[in-house]
């Protein structure tokens, strides 16, 4: 029988696997009994959501999923604004470009940003741009303006903004981005602004980023401005030429992972001798109050390359330095798990990337800034490498670290059992619903009846929570209640364990509780 360690929880725990994202989209279209497909045109998208009521102005179909076609290019007139129920926007099935969404500018007036959530909102497989028809750019792409709202975005592109792809005016809010890509935010003659994330100071329940691409960002993948994170996942991503500040803030985070990234330039403009500190990441310690309150703080970092070229730094004055990589905090979390040596710097050549931002950050500090913007000329990018490099196999299981999208037939999901000594014909057929909130069934199939128990750990191999033993019959479909209302929002393990007689079976699983 294999000894379940901490080592071997957090290898398996490495990520909310894609299989995993596409059943939240599944499950969304198993209740969505409708689809509305929606043609390309100027203003379509608009009319299509807005126009969908009864003669009450009541949703036709609350749970309605709009199909846009592939090659297709869709002017929006005005800002996507909904309210009350959940607005799922995807990409038809095949192949073809994705659907293009581009603000459209109106006789004699501006452009709106693309999107403003005021409900939970999914989008699949579309490119996003707030760059307007006539080359303005809007700002704050998707501006979260309500609370308690879960924003889920996979397999997209989000490009050309002003100032930040998401903009958080709201409490409570959850933030999914998986498999896409986001490139461009912001301009060099302001490069405080240029962020992926800004959370605006708001306390966020979830923000989680996980196997994408980010580059050509002026200031900040996340910028956190002092509002708690309660669980903060940065897993499998790659990051090149990040400007100005602190490249990922989870600032005072609750639970957070930061592993397998790959972060190449990540804060490009150094820090002056008289400015703040930047760093590649920023955590910061929990007050006394949130600790006695939301329990001990909990941060996983390691397995990640971070890499700044020597080109840029030697562009900087002789009164600026190159960003720290980790806040003191930060750095505490990592003695403390022995992960120092899993963090390596080492320099990839991709196989096609936006050229060093050196001329960016020379005119920065000359006083010229906004002369150059960040290099697009080859775009789109291929941000794949050799495995002859170092970092192809140096993630928390064996992987390359960085966004795996680059690399077919590479996942972020573990599909190695852990537990392979179990007797054939016990096994765990998953958890229903997954994502849940705040109950969930593990159901089993046991090949005789058995002693069951279940326990529960989070991101780090803390036990969290357990259910006792309780005798079950033998079946393909053997379930057992989970209510986690006492947890908080994020990915957990669970360990099932069947005794019968002198065999012991183990299997364990993932579920994921969004509150």
């Amino acid at each position: 029988m294999r000894i379940v360690t901490k080592t071997s929880l957090l290898r398996f725990a490495c990520s909310f696997s894609f299989a995993l994202m596409l059943a939240v989209f599944a499950g969304n279209s198993a209740f969505a009994q409708r689809t509305v497909n929606v043609s390309p045109g100027v203003g379509t998208l608009n009319t299509a959501i807005d126009s969908d009521t009864t003669e009450t102005g009541a949703r036709v179909d609350s749970n309605t999923v709009y199909v846009l076609e592939r090659d297709g290019t869709y002017l929006l007139e005005g800002s996507i604004e909904h309210r009350g129920y959940h607005l799922s926007i995807v990409a038809e099935e095949g192949e073809g470009a994705r659907p293009k969404l581009i603000p459209a500018v109106p006789d004699g007036g501006e452009s709106g940003r693309p999107f403003r959530p005021r409900g939970d909102l999914t989008i699949k497989g579309l490119y996003v741009t707030g760059q307007d028809e006539l080359g303005g750019l809007t700002t704050r792409m998707f501006r979260i303006s309500e609370n308690d709202v879960t924003i889920r975005i996979d397999d997209s592109h989000l490009d050309k903004d002003g100032q930040t792809a998401f903009r958080n005016d709201g409490t409570g809010v959850r933030l999914f981005l998986t498999n896409s890509i986001v490139s461009n935010m912001g301009i060099t003659s302001s490069p405080d602004n240029g962020r992926v994330l800004d959370d605006r100071g708001n306390q966020m329940d979830t923000v989680y980023f996980e196997n994408n691409t980010f580059y050509n960002i002026t200031a900040q993948i996340i910028r956190d401005a002092g509002g708690l994170i309660n669980y903060a996942y940065y897993n499998q991503n790659t990051a090149y030429n990040v400007g100005k500040g602190t490249a990922v803030e989870f600032g005072p985070v609750v639970e957070g992972v930061f592993e397998n990234n790959i972060i190449i330039n990540g804060a490009a403009y150094g820090y002056p001798d008289n400015e703040e500190v930047a760093y590649i990441l920023d955590v910061d310690p929990m007050t006394e109050e949130e600790t006695d309150s939301l329990g001990a703080q909990s941060v996983s970092i390691s397995n990640n390359n971070i890499f700044t070229a020597s080109e840029v730094t030697d562009a900087y004055p002789d009164t600026v330095n190159a960003a720290m990589l980790f806040t003191e905090t930060a750095e505490a979390f990592i003695e403390a798990q022995g992960s120092a040596s899993t963090n390596i710097s080492e320099d990839i050549t991709f196989e096609s990337a936006p050229g060093l931002p050196t001329t960016v950050v020379t005119e920065f500090y000359a006083g010229s800034a906004g002369n150059t913007e960040f290099d697009t000329a080859n775009e789109p990018f291929d941000f794949s490498y050799a495995d002859t490099f170092t970092s192809y196999s140096a993630g928390t299981r064996g992987q390359a670290v960085g966004s795996l999208n680059w690399f077919p037939g590479m996942t972020v999901s573990v599909e190695e059992d852990l537990f392979s000594d179990n007797p054939d014909g016990f096994k765990i057929n998953g958890n229903y619903p997954n994502p849940f909130n705040p109950s969930t069934n593990i159901s089993i199939s046991l090949p005789q009846a058995a002693d069951v128990s279940v326990d529960i750990f989070n991101m780090i191999g803390q036990k969290v929570l357990s259910i006792p033993a309780q005798r079950l019959a033998a079946g393909t479909n053997q379930s057992l209640r989970v209510e986690a209302g006492n947890l908080t929002s994020g990915m957990y393990i669970y360990r099932v364990t069947a005794v019968s007689g002198a065999n012991t079976m183990v299997n364990s699983g993932r579920m994921t509780l969004i509150k």
